[in-house]
């Protein structure tokens, strides 16, 4: 069996040889076409006879020519954006605001903590609780893009949320902390959030209000609203300054607080 399984690993390696052979390493189009058949042989070796060996030689191999493996065994140039980061990091601004939202429906209920706390304040209750997950990789007044953020969740050297806060005192209001936040995207975070702040008598109509300064931006390009109901969030996305073909897009995420 252990023979058999040494024949075909090396019958593998022939294959693999013979195929690279053919690949001429000048033209991008056959580079990546042979990319992605190195990495379903690769696929096909997966806990093989000797795979730890031959995965291993195979990293070295790639990594002299400025190739990595990743864990899902895909083929990258060193240092390129890894698709499974960017789940990783999807997953994490939605846990964001999910504690965001915990956060809220907790300081809605707990009027006298609130009662008459500054935007710093609050700010600072909010980082708690984004840290009771985060274990400090959520900062305060961090230095990103054009300004600094009021809330800044980073996981390793990626910026994985981005959140501006402001009471509301009017429609301009809302549309300067759009503008502010958008100040502080840059092409390695554009996930964020705006964080309304009310104290008044009417907040369901000032919170519509909002909806309305946000959608009326003259680059905002999309509107859901399918979370309202059940979360009070809805969402956007903004364009960034810029060609309209090209500038960045920024998801904001919109969530409502109505405090003491």
């Amino acid at each position: 069996m252990e023979a058999a399984q040494t024949r075909s690993g090396g019958a593998r390696k022939q294959v693999f040889s013979s195929f690279a052979e053919g690949v001429d390493w000048t033209d991008e189009g056959q580079v990546q076409r042979a990319l992605r058949a190195f990495e379903g042989m690769l696929d096909e070796c997966t806990g093989s006879y000797g795979w730890d060996g031959t995965l291993a030689k195979v990293t070295a191999a790639l990594a002299r020519d400025g190739y990595q493996v990743s864990p899902t065994l895909q083929i990258l140039p060193v240092g390129e954006w890894r698709p499974e980061v960017a789940r990783h990091d999807a997953r994490a601004y939605a846990e964001s605001l999910r504690l965001l939202r915990g956060a809220r429906n907790a300081m809605e209920r707990l009027g006298l903590l609130t009662s008459d706390m500054p935007e710093e304040r609050l700010r600072d209750v909010l980082l708690v609780a984004l840290n009771a997950y985060f274990e400090g990789q959520s900062t305060g007044e961090t230095l990103n893009g054009k300004g600094k953020t009021d809330i800044l969740i980073r996981v390793g050297d990626r910026n994985v949320s981005i959140s501006e806060c402001k009471f509301y005192t009017g429609p301009k209001s809302v549309t300067d902390a759009l503008d502010q936040l958008l100040r502080y995207t840059d092409n390695g975070g554009r996930r964020t959030s705006l964080l309304m702040f009310y104290r008044e008598k009417d907040p369901d109509a000032r919170i519509a209000d909002t909806i309305s300064a946000i959608r009326s931006h003259p680059q905002c390009e999309s509107f859901d609203s399918s979370r309202a109901d059940e979360d009070r969030q809805w969402g956007f996305v903004v364009r960034g300054s810029g060609d309209p073909g090209s500038a960045p897009r920024a998801e904001v995420a919109f969530i409502p607080f109505v405090i003491a």
